[in-house]
């Protein structure tokens, strides 16, 4: 079988944590350069692959929270392999878990930074390549909390939420230039995450203590599940599918590529108000 993403430049943003190296690992065997950024370890220590040498990788510590950064390393990206053809973006954090009123302020507008701003800041430093090449893919994680209430856990719901509101709007301002943007529900996979879920204890509420409880007894969602669906949304296999969020583990993702039309002229995986009666 032909590798699908030859000759296709990726960046992951985020390629550190369990469901960022099972993309970046993905892209990578189906032949695409991939570079890969992180924020809390050493450069080669997000290298996930034997070959770290090897001419379609690179890495580069990143802050997703600083604009310029986020542009100087996506120069460094475009003078190495070349124009970027996929945007992938799994940074995120999990910010403050408790009542509102109580939890940190600075904690809060952090996860708002890391998990709605880095994504603007990315997308306007990555447009000009998909642009110059008449298409590209980008690829966001939101998650359970962007599509209902989840008490004790303001900041990471409201800033995924807009993140996905985001994903829906940028996907339509750019649809006329072949580029598509869609967002990820990976589920509850084991990572950094669910550590720090356990590490909140009774401050996330009952509805977390009962969410950790489903996870611990099924052991999650494996990283590569997630892993899948974002090559399915970076290859040819999902052109003209934007502006959705997609659940890795509930949506027949599999099956979408003939229903791509149907799905486009509907409201399926977006975000919108039930009228009230």
């Amino acid at each position: 079988m032909p590798l699908e993403l030859a000759n296709k430049t990726c960046l992951v943003v985020g390629a550190s944590g369990a469901i960022g190296r099972a993309v970046a690992e993905k892209l990578y065997h189906e032949g695409a350069s991939v570079a890969l950024t992180s924020h809390s370890q050493k450069k080669r220590a997000i290298l996930g692959f034997p070959h770290t040498k090897d001419s379609r990788l690179a890495a580069f510590m990143l802050d997703v929270r600083r604009p310029t950064q986020v542009e100087s390393v996506v120069a460094s990206v475009v003078r190495r392999f070349g124009p970027i053809h996929i945007l992938v973006n799994c940074s995120g954090v999990l910010g403050p878990v408790g009542a509102a009123h109580l939890v940190s302020r600075a904690a809060w507008r952090k996860a708002l930074e890391i998990n709605l701003l880095g994504g603007f800041y990315l997308v306007q430093a990555v447009l000009p390549s998909m642009v110059s090449l008449g298409g590209g893919k980008i690829i966001y994680f939101s998650g359970g909390g962007a599509a209902y209430g989840r008490p004790y856990f303001t900041a990471y719901s409201a800033s995924k939420a807009a993140l996905v509101r985001f994903t829906e709007s940028l996907s339509s301002e750019l649809f006329d230039k072949n580029i598509q943007v869609n967002a990820i529900a990976p589920g509850p996979v084991k990572s950094r995450m669910w550590d720090e879920l356990r590490a909140a204890g009774d401050a996330g509420g009952p509805q977390a203590l009962e969410e950790l409880k489903k996870m611990a007894a099924t052991g999650g969602v494996p990283a590569e599940r997630a892993a899948a669906l974002v090559l399915f949304l970076a290859s040819s296999r999902s052109n003209g599918l934007t502006g959705r969020l997609i659940s890795a583990v509930h949506d027949k993702w599999e099956d979408l590529e003939p229903r791509i039309p149907d799905i486009m002229s509907s409201e399926a995986g977006t975000l919108r108000r039930v009228p009230l009666e």
